[in-house]
């Protein structure tokens, strides 16, 4: 049975772009289910969330757990 040139096409020309489609998609399909980012400018959709690095400054409990490093620390971390 002869081969025909749509057939050759087919072979040669659509099934590689499926391919190359169907792994692109599999590539970007965690980044597309993602949910948008916050952009500057866009309204803010979260709870106020208030940090303070000085509990008794804010009227706070102390923290219940004091960490103390004995090591020097800086740049080579002895930590």
């Amino acid at each position: 049975m002869p081969v025909t040139v749509i057939q050759t096409v087919l072979f040669l020309v659509v099934a590689p772009v499926a391919v190359y489609v169907v792994v692109a998609l599999l590539a970007a399909a965690p980044r597309l289910n993602r949910r948008p980012r916050y952009r500057a400018g866009q309204p803010w959709p979260f709870e106020p969330l208030w940090w303070t690095a000085n509990p008794a400054g804010a009227q706070l409990p102390p923290p219940a757990e004091h960490l103390v490093s004995g090591g020097k620390g800086g740049a080579r971390g002895n930590w």
